[in-house]
């Protein structure tokens, strides 16, 4: 990319902050972890699209240039490109609680303490979803509950046992991960039900059933889903 400052810049000195600027941003995605993206953000028109890759080289302008000393400053940077669809900034969703069904009967000879369970049936919701592309399903269980799924589009995906009350389980199908909501981000891939698939975790655009079902004995389960728009281009 080739990357000019302002015209509103008439000075070398404004000329030099948005270089420093520019560069302490870019250097800083250059130290994300192996494996990590940063997010690019790409405004065509009136727009507003988001791109995921690698920062690489960048070439800053001359130290002293007649251009340079009018303000004009010109770098060239290098950006590689690792996904290959581009997404909207602000993802739709749709939150939904659980709903009661019925309460464990009891059943002879009772045994103290006396224990209930209440199960769930299952909760709809709508979710349309806009762009040219599969997009990613992003989907939050918050607890407490048990074995809790969603289903959209014909897209499952659950967690197997108990989610805390104070717990959040967040599976994100762009950066196919699964973690906790915690301060260090704790890995729970090892909780996903086998008929979870991380790389099917994208719907088609359109409008799609999104249906959750949870065992909770206090009925405030519930699970957040969203969808980033996708598209195949800028």
């Amino acid at each position: 990319m080739t990357l000019r400052s302002s015209y509103g810049i008439h000075d070398r000195a404004a000329a030099d902050r948005v270089t420093s600027a520019f560069t302490r941003a870019w250097r800083a995605s250059l130290a994300a972890p192996p494996g990590v993206m940063t997010p690019l953000l790409v405004r065509p028109g009136d727009s507003a699209r988001v791109a995921y890759g690698r920062a690489g080289r960048i070439s800053p302008p001359a130290t002293d240039s007649m251009l340079k000393r009018q303000g004009l400053v010109e770098i060239v940077a290098e950006f590689r490109v690792l996904d290959p669809f581009v997404y909207d900034t602000i993802p739709t969703g749709a939150t939904i609680s659980v709903v009661p069904r019925s309460l464990g009967g009891i059943i002879a000879p009772i045994v103290t303490p006396v224990t209930t369970t209440m199960t769930s049936g299952v909760e709809y919701r709508m979710l349309t979803v806009g762009g040219d592309a599969p997009a990613p399903l992003r989907v939050v269980f918050h607890g407490p509950a048990r074995d809790p799924k969603v289903t959209v589009g014909g897209v499952e995906v659950g967690v197997v046992g108990e989610v805390a009350y104070d717990e959040n389980v967040i599976v994100d199908g762009r950066t196919r991960s699964v973690h906790l909501d915690d301060a260090a981000q704790t890995p729970a891939g090892h909780r996903l039900s086998r008929g979870s698939r991380l790389d099917l975790l994208r719907v088609e655009p359109g409008t799609h059933e999104v249906a959750f079902t949870a065992t909770d004995r206090t009925g405030t389960a519930r699970a957040t889903v969203e969808a980033t728009p996708a598209y195949y281009h800028l």
